[in-house]
């Protein structure tokens, strides 16, 4: 999952990293299997909520 917005973005990839790049923290890279179980949660969860938000777009912008 790649999320941009203005100068930021969010990548989640559970197969293998997670990038967070933003002019507040700049480049923040960490490796999935290196996450706390606790943190893997809480960004699948965002995840979800993610595909959702996307799917709603897709209905507005379809109607």
């Amino acid at each position: 999952m790649l999320i941009k917005i203005d100068k930021s973005e969010l990548e989640i990839s559970p197969e293998s990293n997670v990038y967070l790049g933003s002019p507040g923290t700049g480049q923040i890279f960490k490796n999935w299997n290196e996450l706390d179980d606790h943190i893997k949660v809480q960004l699948e969860n965002f995840q979800g909520q993610v595909e959702k938000l996307i799917k709603q777009s897709e209905e507005i912008l379809l109607s």
